[in-house]
């Protein structure tokens, strides 16, 4: 079980970073970063955080 906890830690953590990555990327062409974008990478975040405590323990 321990094993599933990190593969999904790894796996939202993945996410997360990559909703962000284009984002900064566009946002160098004067587009602005939506708060949406950011509330789904907050989420995303804490969804890997917490995978990974679960696999910690």
């Amino acid at each position: 079980m321990r094993a599933f906890w990190t593969v999904l830690a790894i796996l939202f953590a993945a996410l997360a970073v990559g909703t962000l990555v284009p984002l900064y990327e566009e946002a160098g062409d004067g587009a602005s970063i939506g708060i949406g974008d950011i509330a789904i990478a907050a989420v995303l975040a804490t969804l890997a955080w917490a995978s990974w405590k679960s696999a910690r323990r």
